[in-house]
């Protein structure tokens, strides 16, 4: 017998590999794009779920008791980024208009970036609310503890949410999801230069807001109990 005729084709040489690569890939790809999947459906929740609560003009605000004014970045001379400015002064808008009581100023006290409460509060006052017509809550480090901590510390039951509407759709979906029953207020009040790099941030912490809130709510950095 010839010994030719055991000398595989080049044809066949390395189609074993191939084919292995192949089914790993086909094996991998499958959990792959059902994670994809499963956070792709978790954004478009926490997102669209409470946009009917969104109102962007005074005339069409329910009253409330309690504005919630989320935190954003403080200047490094203390004065409120052109975002945080525009949450409070609408805020301002909204207490002034007789819609609101109070106003809740909630974010960092210092402990992890910088003070944006002092900020917010001074803001608010020079604007002609009153000082016992603010409360303040310096442990709002994250939306979530905002929104648990309006209603859990504060006793908060009802509210409306006032930030920039990339933020929006995310805060009136913790805010209801942990026991507020709140609409929101958009405070654009201008073209925003990070406007892009903003929307894109919320979308990804959209997904942690809903595995948040269903699957493995975190701890809190300090106890619930006790208000600053």
């Amino acid at each position: 017998m010839n010994g030719d005729a055991f000398t595989p084709s080049p044809e066949g040489q390395g189609q074993s590999p191939r084919k292995a690569l192949a089914v790993l890939g086909n094996v991998l790809g499958i959990p792959f794009f059902l994670v994809l999947n499963a956070v792709i459906f978790s954004i478009l929740i926490v997102q669209i779920l409470y946009m009917p609560n969104m109102r962007d003009r005074l005339v069409d605000v329910q009253p409330h008791r309690t504005a919630i004014i989320l935190g954003a970045s403080v200047l490094r001379d203390g004065t409120p980024s052109d975002a945080l400015r525009d949450r409070i002064l609408s805020g301002v808008d909204l207490y002034n208009a007789g819609l609101v009581e109070e106003l809740l100023m909630t974010g960092d006290d210092g402990a992890f970036h910088i003070d944006e409460i002092s900020s917010m509060k001074e803001t608010a006052m020079r604007a002609g609310v009153p000082e016992q017509k603010i409360l303040t809550d310096g442990h709002g480090y994250r939306t979530y503890e905002s929104c648990k901590r309006a209603i859990e510390v504060y006793g908060v039951s009802d509210a409306i949410v006032v930030t920039q509407r990339f933020h929006l759709g995310r805060a009136l979906f913790l805010c209801n999801e942990l026991g507020v029953d709140a609409i929101g207020f958009v405070a654009d009040r201008q073209t925003y230069i990070r406007s892009r790099y903003f929307w894109i941030r919320d979308l990804a912490s959209s997904a942690k807001a809903f595995y948040d809130v269903y699957i493995q709510p975190p701890k809190p950095p300090v106890s619930w109990t006790g208000g600053s």
